[in-house]
C-alpha cells in the first residue's frame, strides 16, 4: 500500500477511534468529542505530512482552537496502536499537565473495552500501557536557566504544547537531541500560539527551512467555527454593516491567496465584536486571533519597529521578487588571498548585493562585530548604504558567524575598496580595536611595497584612499577631539535606535533584506533597553543603525546644501546611461572564475605546444 492510502487510511480509524471519546467541554460539559473545523483542518494537515513521510510538525495557533483536545486525542491513539513507544507530554507548567491528565482520563473512560489496550499504571509522573507505550508527564517551565528537559530520556513520541512559555534554549536543546531520528513509529507534534519572537519563533523557522523532514502549518481564528455570529442575531445585525473595511479586506484576501479559506460576513462580525468589546488593544487581539502566520508573532506593547510596516516590506519584497546577487567569501591567509564566489542559493550567499558600485556614489557603511555588545550576540554584521539627502538606499549586506575577527577587517576593507567612497561607522566595543588594527596593519603592508605589487593587479591598492571613518565626539565632553568608531553606551545606543526608527517611519531607510527586516521584527524594548527578543540576533539592526548614524551626522547635511536627493541623482544617473555590467565589483567578483578559466587555456596550450 503506497504513502498516501496509508496516511487516509489511518484517518479514517483514527476518526473511528474518536467517536467513542468524550470531553468536558466549557460550551456543552461532559459531552462526546465532535470536531471543530479548526480540530479537523490540523488533522488534515498532519495527515497531509504524514503521507510524505514527515514525523515532525510544529502547529502555529491561535488562541481557543481545540488544538491540544484533539492532539491528546492523538497521543493516545497513537501510543494504543503502536506498542512499546517511549513518548512525553511536555507542558509549560504544573497546571496545565495537571489539566491534560485528567482529560486522558475521562478519554480513557469512555472507551469501550474493545478499543481499550488496558492501563498498566497512571499517575502523576507518567502513563503506561499494557502494550508497553509510555508517556511521561514533563514540565518544561517558564525559567531560562536549567537544561533538564530531556536528560537521561530517549523519546521516539513527543506532543509539545504552548511551547511559547517555555523558558530554558539549553532544555529545548536537549529534548531534540533525544529525540529518535530512525525508529518507524515515530511522531512529534509541537503547537502553540507565537507570543513573541521566542524559542517557538526558532522551532518555526527550523521547520519552515526543513521542508523535507518537518512540516510547520498555521491555523488561525478564522478556522474555528464558533468564531461566528449567525445571520438574524443581534450580535451579527449590530457589528455587520454590509461592508468590509481596507483592512478586513486586506486580510481577508491574505488569508484566501496563503490557505485557501474564505471568510464570510458572519466571521467578520465576531471579530469586530472581539476587538471592539473583547480585546480593544490591536496589538493584544492580533497576537491572539492572527488572521496569519506573519501577524501571530507580532509581540504585545514590546515591538520597537512598526510591525504593521516590516509585515508590508516583507510581503512587497517577496511578491515583488526584489533579487540580490549572493555571494560567498573564501578567506585565505591574507586579504589579497580572499575571493568571492557567486552562489545561487539564498541560503549561502554570506554577501548579498543589491546595486553594483556606482563611481559617483557615496555610501555608509555599519559594522557590526560578533560579541561586541553581549556574548550571544555572535554574528559579524556589515550594512551598507548609497546615500541621498532625503534617503538611505540598502546595496549590500555581509552578514556571518564564519570568519575570525582579522578576516571580517579584510571583507571590510574589500568591500570599502570595492565601493570607493564609503564612510565606515564601527562599533570599538568587543572585539572593534582588533579590527582597527589589522586595517592599520594592512595598510601598512600595502604602503610598504609588500602587497602593493599584488594590490594593484586586482585594482585594490587604493582600497584605503576614499575611505573615511565615523569619528565620534561625546556631546557632554568639554575636551576637544574625536575618536574613530562608535564606542556604544546605554544613552548613545537609545539615541541611536531611535534615530534609525524615525528613519523607518519616514520612508529616509529603505531596507531590501528580509534578514534585516525579520531582525526589526524581533526588535523589542523594556524600560530603556533596545535588543533582540530573547536571544534573538540584532546585529544587522545596530550595523544599520551605526550607518544611519554616519549618514545624520557627517554625510546628510552636504548633500543637503546641494540638493543631492533620490529623484535627482536617478534622473542624473539615468541620463547617462552608467553600465553596471562594468563596475569594479563586478570585475572583483569575476576575477576568481577568470583566473581559473585563465589558468585552463594555459594549460591546455602548453600541452597543444608540446604536441
Amino acid at each position: 500500500m503506497g504513502q498516501v492510502p496509508e496516511a487516509q487510511r489511518w484517518l479514517q480509524i483514527f476518526l473511528e477511534f474518536i467517536a467513542y471519546l468524550t470531553i468536558d467541554s466549557k460550551e456543552t460539559g461532559v459531552s462526546p468529542l465532535v470536531l471543530y473545523g479548526s480540530q479537523q483542518r490540523f488533522l488534515n494537515e498532519i495527515c497531509e505530512g504524514l503521507s510524505r513521510g514527515v514525523r515532525h510538525f510544529v502547529c502555529l495557533k491561535a488562541r481557543q482552537l481545540g488544538i491540544s483536545t484533539i492532539s491528546l486525542a492523538i497521543d493516545l491513539f497513537w501510543l494504543m496502536m503502536h506498542d512499546g513507544l517511549q513518548g512525553a507530554l511536555i507542558c509549560d507548567t504544573d497546571g496545565n499537565r495537571d489539566k491534560f491528565r485528567i482529560l486522558f482520563d475521562r478519554y480513557i473512560q469512555s472507551l469501550p473495552p474493545e478499543l481499550s489496550i488496558g492501563i498498566h499504571k497512571h499517575n502523576r509522573q507518567n502513563l503506561v500501557l499494557k502494550n508497553g507505550s509510555v508517556l511521561d508527564y514533563v514540565v518544561a517551565g517558564m525559567k531560562k536557566t536549567g537544561g533538564q528537559l530531556a536528560r537521561s530520556r530517549a523519546w521516539n513520541f513527543v506532543h509539545a504544547t504552548e511551547c511559547s512559555s517555555w523558558g530554558s534554549a539549553e532544555g529545548v536543546a536537549s529534548m531534540m537531541a533525544a529525540l529518535a531520528q530512525r525508529h518507524p513509529d515515530r511522531l512529534y507534534v509541537f503547537e502553540s500560539t507565537a507570543r513573541g519572537y521566542n524559542l517557538f519563533w526558532d522551532m518555526w523557522q527550523d521547520a519552515k527551512q526543513d521542508r523535507l523532514t518537518q512540516k510547520a502549518f498555521f491555523i488561525g481564528w478564522w478556522a474555528m467555527d464558533n468564531y461566528r455570529f449567525e445571520r438574524g442575531t443581534k450580535e451579527f445585525d449590530h457589528y455587520w454593516d454590509g461592508h468590509r473595511d481596507d483592512g478586513e479586506k486586506i486580510m481577508c484576501q491574505q488569508v484566501e491567496d496563503m490557505y485557501g479559506y474564505h471568510i464570510v460576513p458572519q466571521q467578520i462580525a465576531w471579530h469586530r465584536w472581539m476587538r471592539t468589546a473583547k480585546i480593544t488593544a490591536e496589538d493584544l487581539m492580533i497576537q491572539e486571533y492572527p488572521w496569519t502566520e506573519e501577524q501571530a508573532f507580532i509581540m504585545t506593547g514590546k515591538s520597537f519597529f512598526p510591525q504593521s510596516r516590516l509585515s508590508d516590506d516583507i510581503k512587497f519584497i517577496r511578491d515583488s521578487k526584489v533579487l540580490f546577487k549572493g555571494f560567498q567569501y573564501h578567506l585565505g591567509d591574507n586579504f589579497l588571498a580572499t575571493e568571492v564566489e557567486q552562489v545561487t542559493r539564498s541560503a549561502d550567499a554570506d554577501l548579498r548585493i543589491w546595486e553594483d558600485p556606482h563611481p559617483n556614489g557615496v555610501y555608509v557603511m555599519g559594522v557590526d562585530p560578533a560579541f561586541g555588545r553581549a556574548d550571544y550576540k555572535d554574528n559579524h554584521a556589515i550594512e551598507l548604504f548609497r546615500c541621498y539627502a532625503d534617503c538611505l538606499v540598502q546595496v549590500a549586506e555581509y552578514a556571518t558567524d564564519d570568519p575570525e575577527t582579522y578576516q571580517v577587517a579584510w571583507v571590510l576593507a574589500h568591500l570599502a575598496g570595492s565601493y570607493k567612497n564609503v564612510w565606515i561607522n564601527l562599533e570599538i566595543n568587543g572585539p572593534g580595536p582588533a579590527i582597527m588594527n589589522e586595517l592599520r596593519h594592512l595598510r601598512q603592508l600595502m604602503d610598504s611595497g609588500y602587497l602593493q605589487q599584488a594590490a594593484a593587479e586586482r585594482r585594490l591598492d587604493d582600497v584605503f584612499n576614499a575611505v573615511r571613518w565615523y569619528l565620534y565626539h561625546r556631546p557632554d565632553s568639554l575636551a576637544a577631539g574625536y575618536a574613530y568608531g562608535w564606542k556604544t553606551t546605554q544613552d548613545n545606543k537609545l539615541l541611536i535606535m531611535n534615530q534609525m526608527r524615525d528613519a523607518y517611519a519616514l520612508r529616509a531607510l529603505r531596507v531590501r533584506s528580509i534578514p534585516l527586516l525579520e531582525e526589526m521584527r524581533r526588535t523589542v524594548q523594556d524600560g530603556s533597553s533596545i535588543e533582540g527578543e530573547g536571544r534573538s540576533h540584532d546585529d544587522r539592526v545596530f550595523a544599520t543603525a551605526l550607518a544611519n548614524k554616519a549618514h545624520i551626522e557627517w554625510i546628510r547635511p552636504n548633500m543637503i546644501a546641494n540638493n543631492l536627493t533620490y529623484e535627482a541623482i536617478n534622473t542624473q544617473e539615468r541620463a547617462a546611461l552608467i553600465n553596471p555590467g562594468t563596475t569594479l565589483m563586478h570585475e572583483i567578483v569575476s576575477s576568481f572564475f577568470k583566473q581559473k578559466e585563465e589558468a585552463r587555456q594555459d594549460a591546455e596550450a602548453a600541452r597543444a605546444w608540446g604536441n
